[in-house]
C-alpha cells in the first residue's frame, strides 16, 4: 500500500493509504426537510460526569469539547502510531440508535445506521470558531489500517452543511491494493466494502471494522443527517 501524510490541525501522520477525498460544502437548493437520521454530538468540559446514554430516540452522544486529552492507536505495517482525538465507532443494522453515547469513560463512542445506502451532511450548530476534524477510518488487523475521506466543520454566520458522503465511501484511490474488489472509478459503500473483505480472507482481514477520529476543538454542537440514498 501506498503511504502517504495528512495533516490532522497540527499533527503531520504517516498513514497506510491513497489520496483522502475532500468533502465538499452541499450543492445549493439540495433539500433537507426529507425523511432524514440524526446524530448529535455533544461538546461537554472534560471533567463532565453526565452517564452520556442519548436521548430523543437514542440519537445523541456526549464527547470532549476538547479532545486535545484524547487519542487513537493505529499501526502502519505493524508500526504502533497515535492520532489525536476519540474514537466513533460505526457499524449497520437493524435500525438508527447510539450504542454507545459516552466518550469520557474510555474516549470512545459507538451507533448503529440503519439498512441501505446515504447521502450524508454535517454541520457545526454552536460556538463560532470552534472547529471538528473527522476522518474515517477502515481496520480489519492490527497492520491494515486506511483512512477513506476527511472532512472539517465549524460554525459560520451561515449555517452550512457539508457534503460529507465520502466518509463512507471507499474507492481504488484510496486503497489501490484493494486485492480486486475495487476498480478505478468504483466507489464502494464502506460496509459492502468490509463484507467483501472478510469473504475475500476472513484469517487475513478479520473483523472488519469502520470508525471515525473525532478531533474536536470547541465545538458544542456538531449535527450529522443520514438521509436514504
Amino acid at each position: 500500500m501506498n503511504i502517504r501524510t495528512i495533516t490532522i490541525g497540527v499533527l503531520a501522520v504517516l498513514i497506510l493509504a491513497g489520496l483522502a477525498v475532500s468533502v465538499q460544502a452541499a450543492k445549493p437548493g439540495t433539500n433537507f426537510n426529507g425523511p432524514h437520521d440524526t446524530l448529535n454530538i455533544i461538546g461537554k468540559d472534560v471533567d463532565w460526569k453526565g452517564n452520556g446514554e442519548g436521548y430523543d430516540n437514542g440519537n445523541t452522544m456526549f464527547v470532549p469539547d476538547n479532545t486535545s486529552e484524547f487519542n487513537i492507536t493505529v499501526w502502519d505495517e505493524g508500526v504502533e502510531t497515535v492520532i489525536p482525538g476519540i474514537q466513533i465507532d460505526i457499524t449497520q443494522g437493524d435500525e438508527f440508535t447510539v450504542i454507545d453515547g459516552n466518550a469520557f469513560d474510555d474516549g470512545t463512542c459507538a451507533f448503529q445506521l440503519a439498512p441501505g445506502k446515504y447521502n450524508v451532511y454535517i454541520a457545526a450548530k454552536a460556538k463560532p470558531n470552534a472547529y471538528t476534524n473527522i476522518v474515517g477510518w477502515v481496520k480489519a488487523n492490527d497492520t491494515y489500517y486506511f483512512d477513506i475521506g476527511d472532512v472539517q466543520v465549524s460554525k459560520s454566520k451561515k449555517a452550512q452543511w457539508t457534503d460529507a458522503t465520502d466518509l463512507f465511501y471507499v474507492s481504488a484511490k484510496e486503497e489501490p491494493d484493494a486485492i480486486g474488489m475495487l476498480s478505478p472509478g468504483d466507489d464502494v459503500w464502506v460496509f459492502d466494502y468490509l463484507n467483501n473483505l472478510n469473504t475475500f480472507d476472513s484469517a487475513l482481514y478479520p473483523d472488519p471494522s469502520y470508525f471515525w477520529q473525532y478531533d474536536n476543538h470547541g465545538s458544542k454542537l456538531v449535527q450529522i443527517r443520514f438521509y436514504e440514498a
